[in-house]
């Protein structure tokens, strides 16, 4: 079957996307806004897209009324905010901050989150996450629809002593690490099947 971009509803073509492009990480990110407020949300699009130097990249869509989320009005305002990972015991956590809540509600206090203070940037890291990236603003791109590509660079990364296997070179225990990733409507991946295939070379 085929769809055309210029004959498909957005909300159609995000669904294509979010139903196929699988599995995909969680960026739980935490950041200020303006008069210092934190706040905390999930996203899945997202993803690191360069190393030299290390930057990730959110997509943002806009909420129903076309208005901006938090976390984008934050990131620009403040050109600040930190990626926690998600594992599973965190997940049920991370739900509750994915609702559609007014800009005053404190998503970190509603979900029982205790949170941790940075080391180079203002928004604090979540104390529950196996691994945390501090970034600052870097670039952004807005989109025709109303949504907002935004990049981030890392300053510090911040992963669980334990998940470290070894150092040189780094190795991370998968299993230990455990994250857990989007798949489509309320489904949700582990990666307890997994399988390895060499690199030529």
């Amino acid at each position: 079957m085929h769809f055309a971009v210029t004959e498909l509803a957005p909300a159609m073509a995000y669904k294509l996307l979010s139903s196929t492009i699988l599995p995909r990480p969680i960026a739980f990110v935490t950041s200020l806004n303006a008069d210092g407020q934190a706040n905390a949300a999930p996203f899945s699009f997202f993803n690191a897209v360069g190393y030299e130097p290390p930057v990730v990249v959110l997509g943002f869509t806009p909420n129903a009324d076309g208005s901006q989320k938090d976390t984008p009005n934050n990131i620009l305002a403040t050109k600040e905010f930190v990626v926690n990972l998600v594992d599973e015991p965190l997940a049920a956590q991370m739900n509750i901050c994915a609702a559609t809540l007014p800009a005053d509600v404190d998503e970190i206090a509603l979900a029982g989150l205790e949170t941790v203070p940075s080391l180079g940037v203002l928004p604090p890291r979540l104390k529950a996450s196996p691994v945390s990236f501090e970034c600052k603003y870097f670039n952004d791109m807005p989109l025709s629809g109303g949504g907002r590509i935004i990049v981030g660079e890392v300053l510090h990364f911040h992963l669980r002593d334990e998940i470290i296997s070894g150092l040189e070179p780094l190795r991370i225990d998968l299993n230990k690490l455990a994250p857990i990733s989007r798949l489509s409507g309320s489904k949700y991946g582990r990666i307890t099947d997994q399988f390895e295939i060499e690199r030529p070379k």
